[in-house]
Parts: C-alpha cells; sequence; structure tokens
C-alpha cells in the first residue's frame, strides 16, 4: 500500500532545500530539481528502513513545474 508524503522546497543560496512534512528532521538537497528529489528519495529511505524491517521503497510522482514562489510542494509515494 502506497503513502503520499509531502515535500516542501525553497531556493536558497542558489541550492534547492526540502523537507519533509510527515518525517519531520527528514531534509534534502540539490542543485537540481532532479537531484533534489534523488536526495529527498534517498533520505525516506534510510527513515524508513529500519534494521529488522521489511523493505520499502519510494517511488516519485511525476514532479510538475515548480513555480517561482518562497515556497513549492511536490508528492512522493511510499511503497
Amino acid at each position: 500500500m502506497a503513502t503520499d508524503v509531502t515535500i516542501k522546497m525553497r531556493e536558497e543560496d542558489g541550492s534547492l532545500w526540502a523537507t519533509v512534512e510527515e518525517y519531520p528532521g527528514v531534509f534534502a538537497t540539490g542543485d537540481t530539481i532532479e537531484e533534489l528529489v534523488e536526495s529527498v528519495r534517498e533520505g525516506l529511505e534510510l527513515v524508513l528502513n529500519e534494521p529488522g524491517q521489511a523493505h520499502r521503497s519510494v517511488t516519485v510522482a511525476e514532479v510538475g513545474p515548480v513555480s517561482e514562489v518562497a515556497t513549492s510542494e511536490m508528492h512522493l509515494s511510499i511503497a
């Protein structure tokens, strides 16, 4: 069963930063949207895949264009 999470993104000093609303403490950075998405996915997998638990993979829903506002959102699915 998939679970969706909301990612808040912002640009700061030429880099992209993201936090995961449903998992406080999970954050990511990247120079491009693609790098940011991969960093978020890796961070979520680290949190979700604790030793002794079944492996959960994180898949990325299609990311639409990011508007030029202070904070944007994207959604990921956790399988």
